[in-house]
């Protein structure tokens, strides 16, 4: 199959390059177009075919005038975060936590130790097999704490949901009698003090086993409750007592 160049020439930023392949006329230019005030180029074909021309977009060149956004330098990055100055005794301590038994403190020591030796907190990640993240914080924490930043904090825990001041109302309310609030009971249990506890709006909901815990921790005790017998008949002290 041979192909015959024709010619090759620029109209208006448009190059075009016209050949010859098999008796029909190919011609091959680059076209810009304008798309919302910026301009794009595109490599387009067109070929006669008998009387009809056909267009067709081959490849999308990209902008006339690319502009490349680096964007600003990321400040306080920490690509190449390293461990400061260790002194001998920090080496000594590091050199023995790399022994210990608690995974949590051998693996920060040797973080400590490798970052010492001025490897990438990537390099140290791919030794360890650990992720970066972990490099890092292991890295800041002994910056600010020394060795301290070994051991594992301990977790924050949950919110308390009800305050010192809330359980100083219920102890308020549990050191009355029922009969205070015109209860028609003369000693509190657990699931009434519930009750009386969310009718005052003292507390939204509570756990009997929340109330047990506030009453415990401040000493308080539940008092049982008295039974008496009683009878209409006059001889009823006299037999009861039988």
């Amino acid at each position: 199959m041979a192909i015959e160049l024709i010619y090759i020439l620029k109209y208006r930023k448009v190059y075009i390059v016209v050949y010859s392949l098999n008796y029909v006329i190919n011609m091959t230019y680059i076209e810009i177009k304008k798309i919302n005030g910026k301009e794009y180029k595109y490599l387009r074909k067109t070929v006669r075919d008998g009387k009809r021309m056909v267009h067709m977009t081959l490849k999308y060149l990209g902008p006339v005038d690319p502009v490349y956004n680096t964007g600003a330098k990321r400040k306080g990055s920490n690509a190449s975060i390293y461990v400061r100055e260790l002194g001998e005794d920090e080496i000594g301590e590091l050199r023995k936590a790399t022994k210990s038994q608690n995974s949590f403190m051998r693996d920060r020591a040797n973080i400590i130790l490798l970052s010492a030796q001025r490897l990438f907190a990537k390099q140290i990640a791919e030794k360890l097999n650990c992720e970066e993240r972990k490099v890092r914080k292991a890295i800041k924490a002994f910056n600010s704490k020394g060795i301290a930043a070994l051991q594992r904090g301990k977790a924050k825990g949950a919110i308390p949901k009800f305050t010192d001041a809330i359980k100083t109302i219920i102890l308020m309310h549990f050191s009355k009698q029922p009969k205070d609030f015109g209860l028609h009971f003369t000693t509190w249990t657990l699931p009434r003090f519930r009750n009386h506890l969310i009718d005052y709006k003292v507390v939204d909901s509570i756990s009997i086993e929340t109330i047990r815990q506030i009453l415990d921790g401040a000493g308080a005790r539940l008092k049982r409750s008295k039974r008496w017998q009683y009878s209409p008949d006059k001889e009823f002290d006299k037999k009861n007592l039988r």
